[in-house]
């Protein structure tokens, strides 16, 4: 293949594609949690790519289920590995923060794991490996000659498009969805302005936009972490047959005053971002 036949951007998928399959490749000789969160992150990339050349070849109405639905049920399976890491992580930073064991919960989360790891060891696992070669290979021919102005008009309209999803209430309170709907939507534009600079054009939005945006993709993933955790526990702790004791009415009462602080603090961003400066 020649690679200098194609679009400069295809380049940044090349990179992104090399990485991504040398991490599946080592997933199916070894299950690592992290390298699972890191082939999310690259899936996440790819998906993003695949978006962006199906809109440029928009009379090809089903290229991007073509290239990309082979990965959906993988890609879930590595999103419930983040989340329970995630989880894990919380509830490691609480105990050193309070010095307070949470031994029992700490068993069911640990079982959990297991179940999603394995879960999601059996997923890579059964994931045929020829879909590699067809990802790249039609992300390649779809690459072929594209200009800078398609790159332009499709980043453009993808990102107009988000942000028109972004019209924003700052009187309402933001639910689980929306705030995951935030949270991808705003990975989506850095990564297509990432492309675009890649591309040799201009990003659409200046440097301190970038900043606003990645300080609220930053809280968003800070309140979804927190948002899990207690979802997580409540859940735990219903399964349970007796009262949850001092220590874990305590966390809980901690987990949804955070929820609440992250969720003011969120609503202001947002508004900040997508009223005052986007409006």
């Amino acid at each position: 293949m020649q690679v200098q036949n194609v679009s400069p951007v295809f380049q940044s998928f090349d990179q992104q594609y090399t990485l991504a399959k040398r991490l599946f490749t080592d997933l199916t000789k070894l299950f690592r949690a992290k390298k699972a969160v890191e082939l999310e992150e690259k899936l996440i990339f790819l998906e993003i790519y695949i978006e962006l050349i199906s809109r440029i070849h928009f009379n090809q109405e089903k290229l991007k289920f073509i290239l990309f639905g082979p990965y959906k049920s993988l890609f879930r399976s590595l999103k419930k590995v983040l989340h329970i890491k995630l989880v894990i992580q919380a509830l490691e930073e609480e105990t050193a923060t309070s010095g307070t064991s949470f031994n029992s919960y700490k068993k069911k989360l640990l079982k959990d794991r297991d179940l999603v790891y394995g879960n999601a060891y059996d997923e890579i696992f059964a994931t045929p490996t020829h879909i590699w070669e067809e990802l790249y290979k039609g992300a390649f021919e779809h690459s072929v000659q594209l200009k800078p102005l398609q790159i332009s008009t499709a980043t453009t309209q993808l990102i107009n498009e988000e942000l028109a999803f972004f019209k924003f209430d700052s009187e309402k309170q933001l639910e689980a969805k929306e705030i995951k709907d935030i949270y991808e939507g705003l990975q989506l534009i850095i990564t297509l302005e990432n492309i675009r600079m890649a591309s040799g054009l201009n990003p659409t939005f200046t440097e301190i936009i970038h900043q606003y945006m990645n300080d609220l993709s930053r809280l968003l993933y800070q309140w979804y972490q927190n948002h899990l955790f207690l979802q997580h526990l409540t859940f735990s702790l219903s399964d349970a047959q007796d009262l949850p004791s001092k220590k874990y009415q305590t966390l809980l009462k901690k987990l949804k005053s955070n929820k609440k602080k992250l969720t003011a603090k969120a609503v202001s961003q947002c508004q900040h971002l997508f009223s005052d400066i986007l409006g």
